[in-house]
């Protein structure tokens, strides 16, 4: 019988951190780890040898699509099929289910010293670019998305609006690292990959709802579990909501509500997609989702978004499985 590891394993032996493998095989295909019945990935000696190959060839300079491609020339995948019974013929393998982490750990310790929290402040009182992005260079590649985001973004930006509220950052300061913060998040959702048969998801913001890096944030997030994420961004007209559900008939819509005074506008959102595709499954999260009433249409989802992500996605993933 062929040995098989878990992605721990597979991460010890080749020296790969398991974020940057799942990224490997999300991106690049350069795995085709087997699936147990719980959905847990199992790889073979074959994976672990394209693996330490693609960590030598991207160590010594060459792009990761490029260095993915000599990998598998160099050593192609075996045809997808289940694990053959001793003696037995191969059996094609299910069509499959997109892998999720089915136990929820919390965010793991980050992998360097982030810098302090107070950082981000000081560059938006200061306005100090060389500050700003120091700060965020060494704070996206301090662990993974899920930990630097709860450990460190997230209060970052807490105190920043708390900097602002007290009058000690200005408009112009909070602006500028906010939107410092959100172009790192657009680029970790870049990062992410595309799932291929994965459940489709929209995220976005009801209209005149602005405050999208926790939206953006779950948006990642989801991508890392495996969905099909169409990100639709902020003050989306309730037209165009209602045209994308028809256009692609998403297995869930997602509404982010930041702030109590979306709370209006973010129920008002759920009725007419209630209304327009009453099929769908319609998610919200926010500090927004208040004094609606019990009998809106809605599944309120956690806090923080981490969180709030897994357990999406484990809902969808399982009632794709029982559909199968």
């Amino acid at each position: 019988m062929a040995v098989r590891y878990t992605v721990k394993q597979v991460s010890q032996l080749t020296g790969i951190s398991t974020d940057l493998l799942r990224a490997w095989e999300r991106r690049y295909g350069v795995v085709s780890p087997r699936r147990t019945a719980s959905r847990y990935r199992l790889y073979g000696d074959d994976d672990v040898a394209r693996l330490r190959r693609m960590a030598e060839l991207v160590a010594a300079g060459s792009p990761a699509s490029l260095a993915a491609e000599q990998v598998l020339s160099e050593h192609p995948p075996m045809p997808d099929v289940e694990d053959v019974p001793e003696g037995g013929v191969p059996v094609p393998a299910r069509t499959p289910v997109p892998e999720v982490d089915l136990e929820w750990s919390p965010s793991t310790p980050p992998t360097t010293a982030l810098p302090p929290v107070e950082a981000l402040s000081q560059a938006a009182r200061d306005l100090d670019r060389e500050l700003l992005e120091r700060t965020l260079d060494q704070v996206m590649t301090g662990g993974s998305f899920e930990t630097i985001f709860d450990e460190w973004i997230t209060p970052a930006l807490v105190a920043v609006g708390d900097g602002w509220a007290a009058e000690e950052i200005s408009v112009a300061g909070e602006h500028f690292v906010s939107s410092a913060v959100q172009r790192r998040l657009s680029q970790a959702f870049e990062a992410a990959g595309t799932a291929v048969n994965a459940p489709v998801v929209l995220v976005g913001l009801p209209p005149r709802t602005h405050h999208q890096l926790a939206a953006l944030a779950f948006a990642t997030c989801l991508r890392r579990r495996g969905m099909d994420v169409r990100y639709l961004g902020s003050d989306l007209p309730v037209e165009s909501w209602i045209a994308a559900v028809r256009r692609l008939s998403p297995a869930a819509v997602t509404i982010s509500v930041p702030n109590p005074n979306d709370s209006e506008v973010g129920a008002e959102l759920v009725r007419a997609l209630a209304d327009a595709h009453p099929q769908v499954l319609v998610f919200a999260g926010g500090g927004g989702c208040v004094g609606w009433p019990e009998d809106l249409p809605v599944t309120l989802l956690p806090q923080p978004v981490t969180r709030a992500a897994y357990e999406l996605a484990v809902t969808l993933v399982a009632g794709r499985s029982s559909a199968s």
